[in-house]
């Protein structure tokens, strides 16, 4: 009897261990992710929605030229109300037609830099222009599962939830992405395998995860600012141990290689953008601010969407940098806090007033401080002695809109 009931309780173990790595794997995180995912647009679709209603083409682009056969109106589909559409319409257009979409765009140069998502819709759908619609949007369904995977894995390595994860993946920026077609989902899943890689990828992380960086940088360019800090923070590593002169003489050659692979291809591509188009830079209307705050301060006296924007975008990152304040004066260094910080400040303070034109173009800025948040949670567990209030508190903001934006979109 004493031998059964011991049997019985080894079992009982066992499966209580298997439970709990079940639902502490990312795998099972990324997985429930990509379900949820899966259900809306195939709610989305099933309630009378076209492909290409992901995209949000306007008519107004389209009638810029005709050089294009593979860019032009189809008479039987219902375009943009706006007539302007949005930003995934240029992404749609390059994977269309790589070397006429220019005469279809505002700020072709601006547009051509993020070129890694519609070169990979290119390729993928075969240049067959009945296929880019669905090939855009499962490559960024896969991309939020691969970003997902990415920080979850990197989470529990830290000893944290990887269910964590969850609250970049259904931050209103990347629900805004997948839902209009953008480049955040893809960048975003470019930069976690990066820091992953960094942070585990053993003797030849320098090269692997200078090479996801690269990658980030060519489906948007604001990933430069985590290539840049991981590089630096890689060039100062083990400054505390011993001289940063000696830090320095010995660390600056995989700092290099790092910083070299991660920002050489954009680079040299922004080179030929300029030889091609006579212009690689960034159009005045999306310069920072110079005043800070100035962007969303311009609107005042705010109607109800700026308070939108306020209540998810402005309020957490305050809420993120009182806690950055308090980590820098306990002596806190990390590359995670400084990356927070730079978001912070590049992404919500200065950013300039079009970006505050609605939650989608500012929810989308903010995806980085998100992103960063939750590398920045290990630190802050150890300082806040695992309280993690500020943590709610910001989740709750970034988060509280997205249900009735879902909601809408599956009504309209």
């Amino acid at each position: 009897m004493a031998v059964t009931e011991q049997v019985e309780r080894q079992a009982a173990r066992v499966k209580h261990a298997e439970w709990v790595s079940w639902r502490r794997s990312p795998w099972v995180v990324a997985g429930c992710v990509l379900a949820v995912y899966a259900v809306w647009i195939g709610a989305y679709l099933l309630g009378g929605h076209d492909i290409r209603d992901f995209i949000n083409v306007g008519t107004r682009f389209l009638g810029q030229s005709n050089v294009s056969s593979a860019i032009r109106v189809d008479p039987t589909y219902h375009y943009a109300p706006d007539h302007l559409g949005y930003d995934g319409q240029f992404v749609y257009f390059i994977a269309l037609d790589p070397i006429r979409a220019r005469y279809y765009m505002d700020f072709p140069a601006y547009r051509y830099t993020r070129i890694l998502y519609p070169a990979l819709v290119r390729l993928f759908s075969g240049g067959q222009p009945s296929l880019v619609p669905y090939v855009m949007l499962v490559i960024n369904w896969l991309a939020i599962g691969v970003g997902t995977l990415a920080l979850a894995t990197w989470l529990r390595r830290r000893g944290r939830s990887p269910w964590l994860a969850l609250i970049y993946s259904f931050s209103i920026g990347i629900f805004t992405a997948v839902q209009a077609d953008l480049n955040e989902p893809l960048a975003f899943a470019c930069l976690a395998a990066a820091i992953y890689l960094f942070d585990f990828g053993g003797l030849r992380r320098a090269l692997w995860a200078g090479i996801f960086f690269a990658l980030a940088l060519l489906a948007r360019e604001t990933s430069a600012v985590f290539a840049a800090l991981y590089g630096l923070a890689l060039l100062f590593e083990g400054a505390t141990q011993v001289s940063w002169r000696q830090r320095l003489s010995a660390n600056w050659r995989s700092a290099a290689l790092l910083l070299g692979i991660a920002f050489a291809p954009l680079a040299l591509y922004k080179a030929f953008l300029t030889l091609w188009l006579g212009s690689a830079g960034v159009p005045e209307q999306v310069r920072f601010e110079v005043i800070p705050f100035g962007g969303i301060i311009s609107y005042w006296p705010w109607d109800g969407h700026r308070l939108i924007e306020v209540d998810s975008v402005l309020l957490p990152a305050l809420i993120c940098l009182g806690v950055i304040i308090f980590a820098l004066r306990r002596g806190a260094r990390s590359v995670a806090l400084w990356a927070l910080l730079a978001n912070i400040v590049l992404f919500v303070v200065l950013i300039p007033r079009l970006s505050f034109t609605d939650i989608f173009a500012s929810g989308r800025l903010s995806t980085g401080v998100i992103f960063a948040a939750l590398y920045c949670v290990p630190l802050f567990d150890s300082l806040l002695h695992g309280k993690r209030l500020w943590l709610f508190a910001a989740t709750l903001l970034w988060s509280i809109f997205l249900p009735v934006q879902m909601f809408e979109l599956l009504t309209h």
